[in-house]
C-alpha cells in the first residue's frame, strides 16, 4: 500500500514538475546568446572511484546536453584542487564556481546544517515526503538559503 501511495506521488510531483517547466519555458522570452561557453569549476567531497562522484559527472554531462554547450561543469572529484571539506570555504573565497557534497559536512561551521542533510528529516522523524514538504512548502528552503548566506 504505502509503496503504490508513494509510487503515485512520485509520478505525480514528476507529471508536475514536467507541466512547471513547460510553462515556463513557453513563457520566457529566450535569453540572448552568450558570448561562449562558460565552465564552471566544481569539486565534489567524493573520491574519484566513488558512485556518487560518477552521479556528479552525469549531471554535469546533462547540464551540458541541455545547454547546448553553452555551460559546462569541470566535475572534480575530492581533493583535485582543496581538501573534500574545504569545497564549502573554496567556494566562498572563489576558488571553485561550486561543490557537490551534502549538507551535514557543515555541522563543525553551525549545527543547523544537519537539518538540512539527505538525512531523512534530521532528527525530527519526518520521512523523505515530509522532508521535502517543509522543504518546499513549508518555508525549509528559505532557511536553507539563510543558513549559507549569512552562516556559512
Amino acid at each position: 500500500m504505502m509503496r503504490t501511495a508513494f509510487r503515485k506521488t512520485l509520478v505525480l510531483t514528476a507529471v508536475a514538475a514536467a507541466l512547471g517547466f513547460a510553462a515556463q519555458a513557453g513563457a520566457q522570452a529566450p535569453a540572448p546568446a552568450a558570448s561562449g561557453p562558460k565552465t564552471l569549476k566544481m569539486q565534489s567531497t567524493w573520491p574519484a572511484s566513488a558512485t556518487l562522484q560518477e552521479n556528479f559527472k552525469l549531471f554535469a554531462e546533462r547540464v551540458d546536453k541541455l545547454t547546448a554547450g553553452q555551460l559546462k561543469i569541470e566535475a572534480m572529484a575530492a581533493g583535485q584542487i582543496v581538501p573534500p571539506f574545504e569545497v564549502l570555504d573554496a567556494t566562498h573565497k572563489k576558488v571553485l564556481d561550486g561543490a557537490h557534497a551534502v549538507s551535514y559536512y557543515w555541522v563543525g561551521k553551525n549545527k543547523a546544517a544537519t537539518l538540512f542533510s539527505s538525512t531523512p528529516a534530521g532528527p525530527f522523524g519526518m520521512d523523505h515526503m515530509d522532508f521535502l514538504g517543509w522543504i518546499y512548502e513549508g518555508g525549509g528552503l528559505d532557511l536553507y538559503w539563510d543558513l549559507y548566506q549569512k552562516e556559512m
